[in-house]
């Protein structure tokens, strides 16, 4: 009996060992400047996430295999499986790869990871200098040995005060159902304060082959979006549309509008108009609104189409998606309609999507530098599923101009001259993006 007991013992500990995974050979140094934080487990060019948190001296508030948060000093780094982005104190960095889980690990790429660590480290006020040493071994796919910092977005076209701008044939194109033209598109609270007149620019974009931008106005006739301080979104959204186009086309940019007028689109085909076009980017402009006006933020957003940054992007998207419900006629219908934006969620892993996230994202951060380097309020880049940026085949990012729950912002909002301040650091941002990312025409 005790001989037995041996040969099954012996028996349980070889499957034990067999049944371990083994990463002897296939582990890469992790480097903080000088100082090693130790050998992590590599699959390929992954690394495994649990581990280059242990070794950088945190713990993981949720490791079950779905996911791994760190949480630190109130910043936070979250690695999620299956997801292609990882999200770093607020900032979206896209994966080459969806994080994956195996072998009792989470991985994700090396150098993409170290550069979201690092961002996480810089803002909890710690060294953040990651890079990665040499493979042990020569069968092992090699990674970067000293990660890069992220690529630096050029400064914003500069507007010269003293050339006379150049106009350019208006080219919009309406492939939806007509509806007759309004004379004007004033909100309830009457006409602007004020006017508006495009700044002189320099054409940048000559010939017949001129990049094309669709921007669309969010809303329209019957959905007249959010509504706050007597303004209605969609009567903002137009005439800021209107603007964005008279200031692109002075750059000699071919633009096209799914909207002119105060006529109702199905988001489905704003994008698809975008497509039909053949566009080079896609920009959506809405106006944000809050419940509590006495604590509405204020200033600009820009979002991409992704999975939910937090519960106020959920709420904006589940806001902007109620055209869906476009005609219900109970609550019920309404609720279904709000859980198609849950059901999109679960459709983020298309593959055409998955391949404009990271353009997307990088053309929201054009956006961005432009609103910064003009010292305009605007609070952050976030992603949301968002049905109108839905199956755009080109970058594609939904902004927001400002909260209508605002008194402040509302104001301004209200007033050309401000709008037009917004579309000059849009268009700015737009021009850079497709300087440094032209498309084969």
């Amino acid at each position: 009996m005790p001989e037995i007991r041996k040969i099954i013992l012996a028996i349980t500990l070889t499957l034990a060992v067999m049944c371990t995974p083994v990463y002897a050979g296939t582990t890469a140094q992790l480097w903080n400047g000088e100082i090693k934080k130790g050998d992590i487990a590599m699959s390929e060019n992954n690394a495994a996430v649990d581990e280059m948190i242990t070794a950088l001296g945190f713990a993981s508030k949720q490791s079950d295999g779905s996911s791994a948060i760190v949480v630190f000093d109130g910043k936070k780094i979250e690695f999620w499986n299956g997801s292609d982005v990882v999200r770093s104190v607020g900032k979206i960095f896209v994966m080459p790869r969806p994080v994956t889980f195996s072998d009792g690990h989470l991985w994700s790429d090396a150098k993409a990871t170290a550069d979201a660590f690092n961002y996480f480290l810089s803002a909890i006020g710690q060294r953040a200098k990651l890079t990665w040493g040499e493979q042990q071994t020569a069968n092992t796919p090699s990674v970067a040995a000293v990660i890069q910092k992220p690529v630096e977005i050029p400064k914003p076209v500069e507007i010269p005060k003293t050339q006379t701008q150049t106009q350019q044939q208006n080219k919009d194109v309406q492939e939806t159902k007509k509806q007759p033209e309004q004379t004007s598109v004033a909100s309830d609270s009457g006409k602007d304060e004020d006017s508006f007149v495009p700044l002189p620019v320099t054409q940048i974009f000559t010939g017949s082959k001129r990049p094309v931008v669709v921007i669309d106005a969010g809303h329209g006739a019957h959905d007249p979006g959010a509504i706050g301080n007597n303004l209605r979104e969609k009567d903002l959204n137009l005439k800021a549309v209107l603007q964005l186009k008279s200031v692109l086309e002075a750059y000699g940019i071919d633009v096209r509008l799914t909207r002119k007028t105060d006529v109702f689109l199905k988001l489905a085909e704003r994008t698809q108009f975008a497509n039909k076009n053949n566009a080079d980017v896609f920009v959506s402009i809405h106006c944000n609104s809050v419940a509590n006006a006495a604590k509405s933020p204020a200033g600009m957003e820009f979002y991409i189409m992704a999975s939910p940054s937090d519960k106020d992007a959920m709420r904006l998207a589940i806001s902007e998606n109620k055209e869906v419900a476009s005609g219900v006629s109970s609550v019920e219908q309404a609720q279904k309609a709000d859980k198609k934006t849950q059901l999109l969620l679960k459709i983020l892993g298309d593959m055409q999507q998955n391949d404009k996230i990271r353009e997307s994202t990088a053309f929201a951060e054009y956006l961005y530098k432009a609103a910064k380097a003009d010292n305009m309020s605007v609070r952050k880049v976030l992603q949301a599923p968002f049905f109108v940026l839905r199956g755009a085949a080109m970058p594609a990012v939904l902004v927001e101009l400002g909260y209508v729950s605002n008194a402040q912002d509302a104001q301004r909002l209200n007033t050309a001259s401000y709008r037009g301040k917004l579309c000059t650091i849009i268009a700015r941002g737009v021009v850079q993006y497709i300087k440094d990312h032209p498309t084969q025409r």
